[in-house]
């Protein structure tokens, strides 16, 4: 088994603006982390280097409320300005958005068609125990392949408008299903996305709704009573939508470690469901990115089985390298694609699956390049075509620096590869 080397080592002079990010987050799990915080500004930060790295990484309304909670005394009433401003988008965004997924919940629920809201406001309620800490810029919804022509039709009723080639909604019978189901609200521009088995690639097998089923929860909002994936189901979503995303922000490694500690995980169930996914070095992954980020407790008997998996520790440490601005995972299709190879629970099918996940045009594909329908087999060889213009072949090199000028304020998701 390799040496553990978590975060303090391999951060090395990582710089104080990241650490007191991870700190204000580690102040949600543990309060003695304020203590820290307070430390690490009576050091001096660079205060805009601070948001920008907050903004990276979607922690702008942790800080706000850490900082103004425990540390207002040490800054100035100009600098608490600009982290309330930093955090008041993400915060009235997240009120507007709970709103829309309360209507549409009841839209749907009135025309009898099953979809389960996840992550957004649900994830901020039972994690973080507030709608407003947590950030979020769309909705998501869980829904089965053979209501997508329906749920495309009701949402049109409702004043929103498809992003995607109509034909699409049909992809259940023939054709190619796109990355997600995405429509906007008129005129609000609120976003909803709609997942199904067809286009949840990022699991190497498909998801079984039936078996989702046997375990959702009831989440109460209000008098509104929303059913959505157990805590187990929940956990194992999240880990494989950060590792899709190479784990590239603190934000969706805080919510692992909120979700573990606000609510109490069957571990064991956990486990089976994982196995079952062949998504359990991912799990492993996120939850040691947890405890050893934030501070979530884990079992001793988890935490015995992830140390003795020396592929999720240099995983991690590319993790951490990415962080602390040694290299970037967005930069290179080979690191990219031997990222996710490690990540797989065995070689051949983490094969396969990577294969499947290089050749299966997404949306993006689509839009690069028009085929008419009778080419659409032809997509297969537009997808590596477009990752290879787009990422090229090798892994960028970076000064150690928390945070690249590009990279600040960026709101996309992160690679695809």
């Amino acid at each position: 088994m390799t040496r553990e080397r978590g975060w303090r080592q391999c951060a090395g002079a990582a710089r104080p603006e990241l650490e007191f990010n991870l700190c204000c987050g580690r102040a949600l799990i543990d309060p003695a982390a304020n203590e820290s915080v307070r430390r690490l500004i009576q050091e001096g930060l660079n205060w805009p280097e601070v948001l920008a790295v907050a903004e990276r990484h979607r922690l702008s309304p942790v800080v706000y409320e850490v900082v103004s909670a425990a540390a207002q005394d040490l800054i100035s009433p100009a600098q608490l300005d600009d982290l309330r401003q930093a955090a008041a988008p993400s915060m009235a965004a997240g009120k507007a958005l709970l709103w829309e997924l309360i209507r549409l919940h009841r839209l749907f629920e009135g025309a009898q068609i099953p979809v389960f809201p996840y992550k957004g406001p649900l994830l901020a309620w039972i994690a973080y125990g507030s709608f407003l800490r947590r950030e979020y810029l769309d909705l998501d919804f869980a829904v089965e392949q053979r209501n997508i022509p329906r749920t495309l039709e009701l949402l049109e009723s409702a004043g929103y408008r498809p992003q995607f080639d109509r034909r699409e909604a049909h992809a259940g019978e023939d054709g190619i299903a796109p990355g997600q189901y995405s429509f906007q609200s008129h005129p609000h521009k609120i976003l909803a996305e709609f997942h199904t088995e067809r286009t949840l690639r990022y699991f190497p097998t498909p998801i079984d709704f039936q078996d989702l089923n046997t375990r959702l929860m009831t989440v109460e909002i209000g008098e509104q009573r929303l059913r959505t994936f157990s805590i187990e189901d929940t956990l194992v979503m999240l880990c494989v939508h950060g590792a899709k995303h190479f784990w590239e922000r603190l934000g969706w490694v805080l919510d692992i470690a909120k979700l573990i500690t606000a609510q109490q995980v069957n571990w064991e169930l956990l486990s089976r469901i994982a196995a079952k996914m062949e998504s359990t070095r991912v799990l492993h992954l996120g939850l040691y990115l947890a405890h050893d980020l934030f501070g979530a407790a884990l079992p001793e008997p988890m935490l015995e089985e992830i140390r003795r998996d020396p592929a999720v520790q240099e995983l991690a440490e590319k993790v951490y390298e990415q962080y602390s601005g040694i290299s970037d995972h967005t930069a290179g299709v080979l690191p990219r694609a031997v990222f996710r190879l490690r990540s797989r629970d065995k070689f051949w099918p983490g094969l396969r699956h990577l294969l499947r996940l290089g050749m299966s045009p997404t949306e993006r594909d689509l839009q690069t390049v028009r085929l008419p329908r009778y080419l659409a087999p032809l997509y297969v060889l537009v997808r590596p075509w477009r990752l290879l213009t787009q990422y090229g072949w090798g892994w960028k090199r970076r000064p150690g620096n928390a945070l690249s000028q590009n990279e600040t304020g960026r709101k996309g998701s992160g690679g695809e590869t």
